[in-house]
């Protein structure tokens, strides 16, 4: 019987600030794996997806970008390719409609 191929995978998490001038790392460190119960559930596309639609409202209060890669080592050597790479536009805080000034 044939056993399924399990392949682990790593991942970091970089932000740019609006006007910043470059992608800092974020989160649990620079490269961390993949939890393997997440990819008994889910393809790695399917948890990253996840991952990143909670990024907007938990990080509602910064503007710039945030860019998920994830690689088949540990640490990626520089200049590598990700095996997954989506980046998501956090909008920054909003200014909510106040309505007409009264002048006060």
């Amino acid at each position: 019987m044939r056993r399924a191929y399990w392949q682990a995978y790593w991942w970091r998490l970089r932000f740019r600030a609006d006007g910043g001038p470059g992608w800092v790392a974020v989160g649990p460190g620079e490269f961390a794996r993949v939890p393997d119960a997440a990819l008994r559930e889910a393809s790695l596309d399917g948890w990253a997806d996840a991952l990143l639609a909670q990024a907007p409202g938990e990080l509602d209060d910064v503007r710039g970008d945030l860019l998920l890669e994830c690689f088949a080592q540990p640490a990626a050597a520089a200049g590598a390719v990700p095996v997954y790479s989506r980046r998501v536009r956090l909008p920054g805080p909003c200014t909510r409609d106040r309505g007409p000034s009264t002048g006060h």
